[in-house]
């Protein structure tokens, strides 16, 4: 990034930290002494990390952003047509990127995420400066989760910002990478070696949490549907979500060997991370519409039913609302396929307030016993299922790992006499299920170079040309460096 960027987000790092913090509020803002003062005690550090969780949730980020909104409307999850114009979402069903709303909003995206990096990158010198104020454990846990951290971002700008990886595609300088605090600006670099990068951050905070992360010796991560409060290692960059992104990772490469691997252990330590069970969907109270029980990294957006009213809400009219087309078609007969009895379909889209079925995925559950509320997935045990059946090399194992996800949702099994080509389209229709309002689907099509994909808005296939899957670098970025 350019020095602006970066002083601005040390400069952030600091102030988003020490918000709250009235008996500071006065303190002459040096940066050193700022810095010692925020890293005085273990609670200095422990909200430092905090930090990054909170700016995750936001809806510019994962709670809403990368995930169900722009995301989703990329991969033509919702039928937008030209009058529905909030948050830009007519520009990027249409792949408008080069509209300055568009680019403001790709621009943001970018430096929000550079600015992650960099205040990661700040953590880890500080960790090194300041760390022997902490006990061991915990500042082994702390490193292990801000290398995750850092490798997640990374990889999000690949999946954004790069052409799908190829071994040729690769070679191509796509990225500035930074890995400590400094002024120097650098230079771009391939795609490879970003992601070897990645994958050795992965291998760290693999290594460190290992060592230090509770969840490693629990029986269970995750909570029970009506656990309380927030206590749960799922919302935070544990040991099981890097061994899940180092699988997400992998398939990204074309490691499929790797990727099966990763996926494997996940799934062999399904307890941890236990499916859904029935009495938790059918509890009028507390209908548990994100699966949280499954869920191996998450995010909380405290403002999430705010988003809920303003996008998804059925009392919105057809031209402001994301949700399938207004004949129901799309969702009920092409992604559900009329069954209607998925899980998926059951509980999270309802006719209510439409003739057509919208979407509840987000909206609060007034119990104050779901401990599930604003919540955003962000890996879950069904991406591994998935991966496992498009990794594995043997077709019966393959299909075993798709029926184990078909069979938790109330899908019929697939016939042990599926196909290879049939198996790729039974996976591809359980990601546009699966991942609804999670924004995984877009980066999909983009890694299997889907050169058409089914519109809500036509509940038909339209063609995507391979440059629609990257976002242009921004402009300040690519001015003389």
């Amino acid at each position: 990034m350019k020095n602006e960027l970066y002083i601005y987000s040390i400069l952030f790092f600091w102030l988003f930290a020490l918000t709250g913090c009235n008996k500071w509020l006065d303190v002459k803002p040096e940066d050193k002494f700022i810095e010692e003062q925020l890293y005085a005690t273990p609670q200095g550090f422990a909200d430092a990390l905090n930090g990054f969780y909170i700016k995750n949730g936001n809806e510019s980020s994962y709670g809403g952003d990368l995930t169900m909104i722009t995301m989703d409307v990329l991969a033509q999850l919702y039928a937008v047509n030209s009058q529905n114009t909030q948050d830009n979402v007519n520009l990027f069903s249409t792949y408008n990127y080069g509209d300055k709303d568009a680019r403001k909003k790709i621009d943001g995206i970018w430096t929000a995420t550079y600015v992650n990096i960099a205040n990661a990158n700040k953590f880890l010198e500080s960790l090194k400066t300041y760390g022997s104020r902490l006990n061991p454990k915990i500042k082994g846990l702390y490193e292990g989760e801000v290398y995750g951290l850092r490798a997640f971002y990374y990889f999000d700008l690949m999946r954004m910002f790069t052409k799908t990886f190829t071994s040729v595609d690769s070679l191509s300088k796509t990225l500035p990478y930074y890995d400590k605090v400094g002024r120097d600006i650098s230079e771009f670099q391939p795609s490879n070696f970003v992601m070897q990068k990645v994958l050795e951050d992965l291998n760290k905070a693999e290594q460190l949490l290992l060592q230090n992360d509770p969840a490693v010796t629990q029986d269970r991560v995750s909570l029970t549907t009506t656990s309380t409060g927030r206590t749960s290692r799922n919302y935070r960059m544990n040991y099981y979500a890097v061994r899940a992104l180092k699988a997400r990772v992998y398939l990204w490469k074309g490691d499929k060997i790797a990727a099966l691997k990763e996926a494997k252990f996940l799934i062999d330590n399904q307890s941890k991370f236990p499916w859904i069970a029935v009495t938790d969907l059918n509890n009028p109270a507390a209908t548990n519409k994100i699966f949280s029980t499954e869920l191996i990294l998450a995010v909380e957006n405290p403002k999430l039913n705010d988003l809920f009213n303003r996008v998804f809400n059925p009392t919105l009219f057809d031209d402001r609302i994301l949700a399938g087309n207004t004949s129901g078609t799309f969702v009920k007969n092409t992604i559900f396929e009329g069954v209607e009895g998925d899980y998926r379909y059951q509980y999270i889209w309802k006719v209510a307030g439409k003739t057509y079925p919208t979407f509840f995925k987000y909206q609060d559950v007034p119990a104050e016993t779901y401990s599930a509320n604003r919540t955003v997935p962000l890996i879950r045990m069904g991406e591994m299922y998935l991966i496992a059946a498009e990794c594995e090399i043997d077709l019966s194992s393959a299909i075993g790992y798709l029926n184990q996800l078909r069979t938790h949702r109330n899908q019929a099994a697939v016939a042990n006499t599926t196909t290879p080509t049939q198996l790729s389209t039974h996976i591809l229709k359980e990601y546009r299920r699966e991942f609804y309002g999670e924004g995984q689907l877009f980066f999909y099509y983009k890694r299997t170079k889907a050169t058409s994909i089914v519109a809500a808005l036509t509940n038909s296939n339209m063609s995507i040309p391979a440059n629609n899957y990257v976002f242009p670098i921004p402009l300040s970025e690519t001015d003389p460096r």
